[in-house]
């Protein structure tokens, strides 16, 4: 008596689940990253984000700076004005 295809194919879809598990732990054991290029990468990641912070604390810097900037021009262009058009004396 021979056994039926039918019977068969539980055990053959196990092995081939077994085989595609196997070959996926493979491929993750193969592409994992050990931790010091993990700590390299994080590093770099924060060493950018601090690069960016300077750059934008700067960036404000200036902006204030400019805005103190554009309150004396106002300052000197109202003074203008007033001798000007002889308002405020």
């Amino acid at each position: 008596m021979t056994n039926s295809p039918e019977s068969n194919q539980p055990e053959r879809d196990l092995r081939r689940r077994m085989r595609q598990s196997s070959s996926r732990i493979q491929r993750l054991e193969a592409t994992q990253m050990p931790a010091k290029s993990i700590d390299e990468a994080f590093q770099q990641v924060y060493d950018e984000l601090d690069e960016l912070q300077d750059k934008s604390d700067a960036t404000r810097a200036d902006i204030a700076s400019m805005k103190v900037d554009i309150a004396r021009l106002e300052g000197k262009i109202d003074i203008i004005l007033q001798h000007l058009t002889g308002l405020g004396n």
